[in-house]
C-alpha cells in the first residue's frame, strides 16, 4: 500500500513538471511572435505632429479694433471676416481722393472738348473792355505829356499817367492772348498735363481705397482659431500676430532622420506613424519632402511626412515616430 502511494506521488510530480514545461514553451512562442510583429515595422525617425496649414493673422495698418468675430476654438472658412478696424478716417480719405479724381476728370473733359461759344464771347467782351481802358489811358498820358511840355503840369503827374498806361496795355495784351487761346483750343501739351493730373488723382484714390480695405481682415485659410492676442478697443499694430489659425485636417510630421539612412528614403514613399499619446494604433503616412541640408548642430536631415488621419485622432503637438514598412 505504501509503495502504491509513493508511486502515485512521483507520477503526479512528473506530470506537473511536464505541464509547467509545456506552458513555458507556449509562452515563449507567444512572446517571440509578439516581438516579431512589433518589429515588422522599423521606426527610424521622430518628431512633433504639426498642422500643415497654419497662418498668423496680422494687420497692415495701425488702427483700433472695433469688432472680432472669432475666439479660440472657432471654426472659420477662408475669406470669413474675423476682425474689423476703425475705418472712419480711412473712409474720409477715400471720399476726398474721389472728389479730387472727379475734379481732374472734369478739367480734362473741358480741355478736350474745346472752348464753348459763350466762353469766347465772354473773353471777347473782356478784350474790348481792356482795349477801351488802354485807349483812355493813352489819351490821358498824351494830354498830360503836352501839359508838362508847356509847364502847366508837373512831371509827377506824367509819371503816374505812364504807369497807368503800362498797366492798361498789359491787361489788354493778356486779354488778347487768352481770347486767342480760347479760339485755338487747348494744345496737346496742356491736355497731357490734365491727363497726368487725372492719373495722379486716381493713384491717390487707389492708395486710399487699399488702406480702407485693410481695415477688414479676413481668414486666409480654413481651420480652427488656436490663439487670439487682441481684444475690441485695443490698437492693432502692423506685423503683430492678432489671431492664429491652423487646419488640423491637414497634419504632418517634421521628423529628423540620421544622415546614414537618408539614402534609403525617397519622396512619395509610404510610411507608418504612431503617436505616444495613442497606444496600439498606427497611422498611414507619406514622405513629401526630404531636405538637402543637415540640421544645425547634428547629422540629421529634416524629413516632412504627411499624415492620414480620417478619424481626427491626432492633434498638433503630439510626439510621433515614423517607421518604414517591411
Amino acid at each position: 500500500m505504501k509503495k502504491a502511494s509513493l508511486l502515485c506521488l512521483v507520477l503526479a510530480v512528473f506530470l506537473s513538471g511536464c505541464g509547467a514545461s509545456n506552458a513555458n514553451t507556449n509562452k515563449n512562442v507567444q512572446n517571440t511572435k509578439t516581438i516579431q510583429q512589433s518589429s515588422s515595422n522599423q521606426f527610424i525617425m521622430a518628431g512633433k505632429i504639426q498642422a500643415n496649414d497654419e497662418a498668423n493673422i496680422t494687420s497692415k495698418i495701425s488702427a483700433k479694433v472695433t469688432q472680432i468675430s472669432v475666439d479660440v476654438g472657432s471654426k472659420v472658412n477662408q475669406g470669413d471676416v474675423i476682425i474689423k478696424l476703425d475705418a472712419e478716417d480711412l473712409q474720409a480719405q477715400v471720399d476726398k481722393a474721389q472728389a479730387t479724381v472727379n475734379t481732374a476728370r472734369a478739367n480734362l473733359a473741358n480741355a478736350s472738348s474745346g472752348s464753348r461759344p459763350e466762353q469766347v464771347e465772354q473773353e471777347q467782351a473782356i478784350v474790348d473792355g481792356a482795349a477801351q481802358g488802354y485807349e483812355t489811358a493813352k489819351k490821358t498820358y498824351d494830354r498830360i505829356q503836352a501839359l508838362v511840355s508847356s509847364g502847366a503840369e508837373a512831371q509827377q503827374q506824367l509819371d503816374l499817367a505812364k504807369q497807368q498806361l503800362a498797366s492798361a496795355e498789359g491787361q489788354y495784351k493778356s486779354a488778347q492772348a487768352q481770347l486767342e487761346m480760347l479760339k485755338n483750343g487747348p494744345t496737346s501739351s496742356s491736355i497731357d498735363v490734365f491727363k497726368a493730373q487725372v492719373n495722379e488723382a486716381e493713384a491717390g484714390l487707389k492708395i486710399a481705397q487699399t488702406a480702407l480695405n485693410n481695415a477688414t481682415i479676413t481668414a486666409p485659410i480654413s481651420g480652427t482659431v488656436n490663439a487670439k492676442n487682441i481684444n475690441v478697443g485695443e490698437t492693432a499694430s502692423p506685423g503683430a500676430a492678432l489671431v492664429s489659425i491652423s487646419n488640423s485636417g491637414a497634419l504632418c510630421v517634421n521628423a529628423y532622420a540620421p544622415v546614414e539612412i537618408v539614402d534609403g528614403l525617397k519622396e512619395g514613399q509610404d510610411v507608418i506613424i504612431k503617436a505616444s499619446e495613442i497606444q496600439d494604433k498606427e497611422f498611414q503616412g507619406k514622405i513629401t519632402v526630404i531636405n538637402s541640408k543637415l540640421s544645425s548642430g547634428s547629422r540629421n536631415i529634416l524629413v516632412k511626412v504627411s499624415v492620414v488621419d480620417p478619424n481626427s485622432l491626432l492633434k498638433p503637438g503630439m510626439f510621433a515616430e515614423v517607421g518604414l514598412k517591411k
